[in-house]
């Protein structure tokens, strides 16, 4: 993860988020205002009722203070309506903006970024840390804001009224500003570790209901009931440990506060008596407190949320400030359409840490139309060159070219549009089988899905299905076995119709009834296109173009698999005899 600013450049980057909307929320705040000056009124009624009406037995002017209090309290409720609707609809459209920002960042990582990540800590950062700040942003900015107006507000009217009490009134407020500050340094690390413990326990749980089946399997209920109790534990302890600081500090920030009600009401007494205050503002006073002392405590409150909204939007930045390894450029342009599916490996050198390479200064040349087949034992980098062609990840050195175009030069969209992927584990969204066929070409007619699928011997099952192509699949297509799910991939494919094709290991998951109809349909799909297969089977490999043996990094046999089966010194020769004395037609 990238790194963060101090504490200050996060709240200030906190607030930065609000730019977007600030017509919305300076309109919100100004309705604030009304309706908190509106708040403040009442007091000063009761001051001019006792002190002018009832001094004076003026009835109609008490008449006419108590018709305007009514009015006062309706203006103020509307405005705070309409403020609280403004301020809400902000609020939404901030959590919805700056989730997308976050989901739109992580959609552009590289699988390096991805690698060192974990999902579930990545969901807690765009679900609870997003609600987390705009808790504080919008709702206890407003808070901040209203009471902050409040207490402001009250401090002129209590000066006004009777400058000397009301400077004295005031004095215990220095005391709880210096308290605050030194809460805040004391909380501020444990509700920081608080939010990188949450996420690491939202990441577990993420990652066990992934593989629930496994943990069934071997009867690990236990073991990971304990290790998410230990993690939860973590949780737990820096939650009290916040809680414990909070309650050890704000009662007496309470207590000092409200030492002002003490001189208030000994000041209030004192002054009357010298005859240098009235009884009608002694109460707006006390009818003031409320408004005083209230919102302090408030404003405490939303301190404490500053705290977590602070560490929240660490968490936050460190995902939109994180480095692109794989990303387009200003000077990025479009790949030609249509391909014409030439590749070359010009001394490519990759490893995905850079100190150990998987691939060592490889040079390979790829005809369009050509079929060729990637051989070698397990991590020889057989699956790294089909990454690279991908630009899943980019090389350490030298340079891959799609028709004459260096990878890098080109943006991503254009590229990766004209290619398709049959991999391994086929990944299947948990939506309709329609849709996840609809993928790579969401335009498609049905009658384009329905011969795509026919291509892929996928058809006649597909109908079968309880609602046909409109059956849900489940969560990763759990729904259906593994050879109908890799026949689903390769209509994905046809219907994408692409002219670079890359498929690894495509049928090694698959149970044996479904390999022949998938070897068929992959057959179909590999006609006419440039295609790099990453394969075991001694099928896939004797009807390639041409066989490529790679071992330790580097290219050691190339060439069409009729001559090499009629080298006998060849690697893919010994293959295909060690082959047919198993009797299983795989290249192992």
């Amino acid at each position: 993860m990238a790194a963060t600013p101090p504490e200050t450049g996060v709240l200030r980057r906190l607030y930065g988020l609000l730019t977007p909307y600030r017509r919305t929320v300076l309109a919100g705040f100004g309705c604030l205002i009304i309706s908190v000056a509106a708040e403040l009124y009442p007091p000063l009624v009761w001051l001019q009722v006792i002190d002018v009406g009832l001094a004076e037995r003026n009835w109609s002017y008490i008449i006419w203070q108590l018709v305007l209090l009514v009015g006062v309290f309706g203006i103020g409720q509307l405005f705070s309506a309409v403020r609280g609707v403004l301020l809400e609809r902000a609020g939404q459209q901030l959590m919805l903006d700056l989730r997308m920002r976050l989901y739109n960042s992580l959609q552009q990582q590289s699988a390096e970024y991805f690698a060192q990540q974990r999902t579930g800590d990545l969901i807690a950062r765009l679900t609870s840390d997003v609600e987390s700040i705009h808790a504080v942003l919008v709702r206890g900015t407003d808070s901040v804001v209203a009471n902050g107006l409040r207490v402001a507000g009250v401090a002129i009217i209590f000066i006004v009224l009777q400058p000397a009490l009301g400077l004295l009134v005031l004095l215990p407020m220095i005391a709880v500003g210096i308290l605050l500050w030194r809460y805040n340094q004391r909380v501020r690390p444990v509700y920081r570790a608080a939010r990188q413990h949450l996420g690491g326990l939202s990441a577990k749980i993420a990652d066990n209901l992934a593989g629930i089946r496994v943990i069934q399997a071997f009867a690990q209920e236990r073991r990971e009931s304990a290790e998410l109790e230990r993690l939860g534990r973590q949780l737990y302890d820096e939650q009290i440990q916040a809680v414990a600081l909070r309650n050890r500090i704000f009662p007496a920030i309470r207590w000092v506060a409200n030492f002002g009600n003490v001189i208030m009401l000994a000041g209030g007494v004192f002054f009357i008596v010298r005859g240098q205050f009235t009884l009608g503002g002694l109460l707006a006073y006390r009818g003031y407190g409320r408004y005083f002392y209230g919102p302090i405590d408030d404003l405490v409150s939303i301190n404490d949320l500053l705290q977590q909204a602070s560490a929240s939007g660490r968490r936050i930045f460190e995902v939109l400030d994180a480095p692109r390894s794989i990303a387009d450029t200003a000077a990025s342009r479009p790949l030609p359409a249509p391909l014409r599916g030439e590749i070359a490996f010009d001394n490519v050198t990759f490893g995905y840490d850079p100190a150990h390479p998987v691939l060592k200064n490889l040079s390979l040349r790829i005809r369009a139309g050509e079929r060729v087949a990637l051989l070698g034992p397990s991590g020889a980098g057989k699956s790294t060159l089909l990454a690279l062609v991908a630009r899943t990840y980019d090389p350490d050195g030298g340079q891959i070219r799609l028709d004459g175009h260096d990878l890098r030069s080109v943006t991503l969209e254009s590229l990766r549009s004209q290619m398709a992927q049959v991999q391994q584990d086929t990944y299947l969204f948990n939506t309709t089988v329609l849709e996840n066929l609809r993928y790579g070409r969401y335009q498609a007619s049905a009658a384009e899905v329905a011969a795509a699928a026919q291509a892929a011997n996928a058809h006649g099952f597909l109908q079968a299905l309880p609602q046909g192509y409109q059956t849900l699949v489940g969560e990763r297509g759990v729904k259906l076995s593994g050879g109908q799910r890799q026949r689903v991939a390769v209509a994905r494919a046809f219907l994408a119709n692409p002219q670079l094709l890359l498929l690894d290991e495509p049928t090694s998951a698959v149970e044996p009834e479904s390999e022949a109809l998938i070897l068929t349909a992959l057959e179909n799909l590999m006609q006419g296109r440039t295609t790099l297969v990453v394969s075991h089977r001694l099928s896939l490999a004797r009807s390639a173009d041409r066989v490529i043996i790679i071992a330790a990094g580097q290219i050691v046999e190339d060439g069409a698999p009729d001559a090499l089966l009629r080298d006998p010194a060849s690697r893919f020769s010994a293959m295909v005899q060690a082959d047919s004395a198993v009797g299983m037609g795989v290249l192992e």
